[in-house]
């Protein structure tokens, strides 16, 4: 596959988005483990009224291809109660997801909306750490852009087992 071009927009996420998002979240996650529309719609909408810096999209030609989903928490890790609550006064920036269209996968869009949103919410100097659960076969993308993978995760969600991962910001 070619290489990323210079042609992709980085931007904060809108309610408008939502409808791309939960198609791209159903195909690139596993049934039980994607979030369903009520919940993307309810990250959205944290980002939206919390801090837009919380989430990013990645548009090529005008369409949504690639979206970074949050929520926040008082905990240092990503637990079961932060995959689906958002506490506004939260320093950890749970990533629940990174997710890009199939048609752009392994062309480095993922690294690169990751890098100019890790950039972004260190602007805003209010978050101390960004934590994510990671399946093994892709801590090594998380680790590229400055996470630690600490071990594994004491979270189940879904049929396999997940990996903590942190970056102190």
């Amino acid at each position: 596959m070619a290489k990323l071009t210079t042609d992709f927009e980085f931007s904060p996420v809108s309610i408008e988005d939502l409808d791309t998002i939960a198609a791209l979240e159903s195909l690139s996650f596993h049934p039980d483990e994607a979030a369903s529309k009520e919940q993307l719609e309810k990250r959205i909408g944290y980002a939206v009224q919390t801090d837009d810096a919380l989430m990013a999209v990645t548009r090529h030609n005008g369409e949504l291809v690639g979206y970074i989903t949050t929520t926040l928490t008082t905990a240092p890790l990503v637990t079961d109660e932060s995959m689906s609550n958002h506490d506004p006064s939260g320093k950890t920036v749970c990533l629940h997801g990174v997710c890009t269209a199939p048609e752009y996968r392994g062309r480095g869009l993922a690294g690169a909306l990751m890098r100019h949103w890790i950039q972004q919410l260190k602007k805003t100097n209010k978050y101390t750490r960004i934590a994510l659960l990671s399946r093994p076969d892709l801590t090594g993308l998380y680790e590229s852009v400055g996470f630690k993978t600490l071990g594994k995760s004491e979270v189940v969600h879904g049929p396999d087992p997940w990996y903590d991962c942190v970056l102190d910001i």
